[in-house]
């Protein structure tokens, strides 16, 4: 079956050179550098590029939509996928010999996750679709959690901006929400700079959050952290990406492709 396969293809050559076979379906492909990342529903499988043999694997939770992450930069790589136990991400990272644990996002399954850039930072959102957690790589840490919303959701699409100051994300009833990351990012990176705003954009609380005896509670709904913009595009899914100059452009399953723009002043 050709669902089965990985074609490699030369578009210098015009020619493909080289294919991969597997015994189950492939839901995911992911290249960076040297190397080529298959995803199949419950194995991760790490191929060289050149030889097309077999680096490594690793057994995954059920994954049946191939989730994966591939940090973007250009010179680390950090690898995430849904691993052997429900709601636990493994973190692989090319570039160094000692690994981080893995990390014990959710606990029901993992429906959607994301690594930055340069590889530091992870965001997760489980199959409730109603918080998404970010933690500090490296440690395995904590280090915010935002919530899209208080009905579940299918989130399908997380990105971090370039920057590590955003981290947005879109869902099934066909919403982008835009939380700033600012405050857990000055906590978490001492060299994290930050002054190009003349305001640091706040995310919104709740409403019942300033009532002095329900917030005495430390009820972690009230004390939640909402976006500060939120955007109507689609009733379809969608995948999306920060532009400069804070737009967003966005793709939806149907074929359409949109532009918009957020002020994080206001």
């Amino acid at each position: 079956s050709i669902l089965n396969k990985i074609i490699i293809w030369d578009d210098n050559k015009i020619k493909v050179i080289g294919e991969l076979r597997f015994n189950s379906i492939v839901l995911n492909v992911k290249i960076k550098m040297d190397r080529i990342i298959g995803v199949c529903e419950k194995k991760i499988y790490i191929f060289n590029i050149n030889t097309l043999d077999t680096i490594d694997m690793y057994d995954t939770y059920e994954n049946i939509n191939g989730i994966v992450s591939l940090s973007s930069g250009d010179f680390i790589s950090v690898l995430a996928f849904p691993f052997k136990k429900k709601g636990t991400v493994k973190i692989v990272n090319f570039n160094s010999h000692s690994q981080p644990l893995p990390i014990n996002a959710h606990e029901s399954g993992i429906a959607c996750l994301s690594i930055n850039q340069n590889g530091t930072l992870l965001a997760t959102a489980s199959d409730k679709g109603t918080l998404i957690r970010v933690y500090n790589v490296q440690e395995s840490k904590l280090i915010t959690e935002l919530r899209r919303g208080s009905k579940n959701a299918e989130i399908n699409c997380i990105v971090f901006d370039e920057n590590n100051k955003f981290v947005g994300c879109a869902s099934d009833n066909g919403t982008i929400h835009i939380f700033s990351i600012v405050s857990a990012m000055k906590n978490f990176d001492e060299n994290f700079y930050a002054d190009d705003f003349e305001e640091e954009p706040k995310n919104q609380k709740s409403i019942f959050n300033k009532i002095n005896f329900l917030n005495k509670l430390n009820n972690s709904y009230l004390n939640s952290e909402w976006s500060f913009a939120k955007f109507r595009i689609s009733e379809h899914k969608m995948i999306f990406t920060f532009l400069k100059n804070n737009h967003i452009f966005a793709i939806t399953s149907d074929g359409k492709c949109y532009l918009t723009s957020f002020d994080p002043k206001k």
